[in-house]
């Protein structure tokens, strides 16, 4: 709708600016030419001088007067304007095809480059837009096209503009939703830098650097934490990757009274609310991790490899099999291993299977379901590595297909 809008009002200030020049030019007279009027009532003057001095009788002065009316008539249809009389005209005000087409060109390609510097392009897109193209292959590959594309002009923008702290925040936003959270830690550095009294921003960047740290909240992760924290105690994301920290540690005490402290700011009705509520209930020993698991709390299918992968993996290459949440931290919620020589492979996937004590399948209610094949083994995704997708699917799901299919692709770094 935006575009469709801006290319309307293009065309009307075009259509403004265009239409003098290439308006009909006006006919031209000479300005030393006399007005056939003006010779009229002379001949006319000349035909009463000779009534009156008896050289030319009533009759032929008749004869005369209608032969010179004629001709009058004459002369005015011949004109192009349709009056004998009018005024000059100016002989430069006609057509001007060449600077017509100089605008055409140069008005429309200046408008959007500097809204391209000026203004916020990777705003247009919201990262929810390529979800639905994604069961479309060729959908999947021209969304990723765009959004590639505007997250890259949104970067160069700001390496002329290094001091927007608000777009280095959203370039590290894209890059998360893009899957790339190397470049997500970059750009929230720099927005950090920009901006260190926000908190909200503190705990996204730890959130991306848990990713980088394959999953693991301590260390640098913590660190922004602890302060975010320090400065807004009541920061929602904050509190509840604190809680995450506390359970990887082992500190379920200290986990409780994040979780608490959480659970009083949210909304009781929410999702959210209902995750850190069965949190809370699986940390002080009120629902055993088993009958979670009986409950539903665990997603299965099978994986397989598609004859149309775009390269033959080696039998004893890696397949990480995991889960994640449809939105959110980018940490996977159960992680399963095995090798290219076990596809096709049946699979199932649950809370035992949790990277992290406080961050578990029965936490959602719907995920993201990546089967990848490493090369090398490394639990963070590199060039080269093939990759299959499914979801998002509820929670207690089975009989789950998941094809590899694709390769990932060079520039992307994933967890």
């Amino acid at each position: 709708m935006f575009w469709l809008v801006a290319a309307l009002l293009v065309v009307l200030c075009m259509a403004v600016l265009l239409q003098p020049l290439l308006r009909a030019a006006p006919p031209v007279r000479d300005a030393d030419a006399v007005p056939p009027g003006e010779v009229y009532r002379d001949q006319l003057h000349e035909l009463d001088g000779d009534l009156r001095r008896g050289t030319l009788d009533a009759s032929l002065r008749h004869a005369a007067q209608d032969e010179l009316g004629r001709r009058l008539l004459d002369d005015g249809a011949a004109s192009p304007s349709g009056d004998a009389n009018a005024p000059q005209q100016d002989a430069g005000a006609g057509r001007s095809p060449a600077l017509a087409s100089l605008l055409l060109a140069a008005i429309p390609s200046a408008a959007i480059l500097l809204y391209l510097q000026l203004g916020n392009p990777v705003a247009l897109w919201r990262s929810g837009d390529v979800g639905p193209m994604a069961q479309d292959g060729m959908g999947h590959e021209l969304s990723n096209a765009q959004v590639e594309g505007l997250v890259n002009q949104l970067a160069q923008r700001l390496r002329m503009q290094p001091d927007d702290a608000e777009g280095w925040y959203m370039l590290g936003r894209s890059y998360a939703a893009m899957e790339r959270p190397a470049d997500a830690a970059a750009a929230y550095a720099k927005a950090v830098e920009l901006v260190p009294d926000e908190a909200a921003l503190r705990a996204d960047y730890a959130d991306v650097l848990a990713s980088v740290n394959g999953g693991s909240l301590q260390g640098p992760a913590q660190a922004q934490i602890e302060r975010a924290l320090a400065l807004d105690p009541e920061q929602p994301k904050a509190l509840a990757l604190a809680a995450s920290v506390a359970m990887e540690r082992g500190d379920k005490a200290q986990a409780v009274a994040h979780w608490e402290h959480l659970y009083r700011l949210l909304p009781p009705q929410s999702q959210t609310a209902a995750r850190i509520a069965a949190n809370l209930a699986e940390a002080r020993g009120e629902t055993p991790l088993s009958a979670k698991a009986a409950t539903g709390a665990s997603v299965s299918g099978r994986v397989v490899m598609s004859g149309k992968a775009p390269r033959k993996p080696a039998p004893d290459e890696t397949v990480f099999i995991y889960a994640r949440p449809v939105d959110g931290s980018r940490m996977p919620l159960a992680v399963l291993r095995r090798q290219v020589r076990d596809l096709p492979l049946a699979f199932t996937l649950d809370d035992s299977l949790a990277m992290s004590a406080g961050h578990r399948l029965s936490s959602q209610q719907s995920v993201t379901l990546e089967a990848r094949v490493s090369a090398s083994g490394n639990a963070v995704s590199q060039p080269g590595d093939l990759i299959g997708k499914a979801g998002p699917v509820h929670v207690g799901a089975s009989s789950i297909d998941i094809s590899i299919d694709s390769l990932v692709p060079p520039h992307e770094s994933k967890q």
